[in-house]
């Protein structure tokens, strides 16, 4: 199986709003880290959760998927 080439941090400015910064390359390998950032930004309160591409090299149509 492909090495994931994305990172992942998930940070929260205020306890309803989730932020997940997304670096690297996004592709189908990617799906288990993003699957585990977005549990993780999924709390009890959180009403948003904000994607940050700002970093993000590259997505292909399987990481969109």
């Amino acid at each position: 199986m492909p090495e994931a080439t994305a990172d992942m941090d998930v940070r929260a400015p205020s306890a309803s709003i989730s932020i997940i910064d997304i670096r690297g390359e996004v592709t189908a390998s990617s799906d288990a880290a993003l699957s585990g950032a977005y549990a993780q930004a999924c709390g009890e309160r959180t009403q948003a959760v904000i994607f940050n591409f700002s970093r993000l090299e590259y997505m292909n149509s399987s990481g969109i998927g």
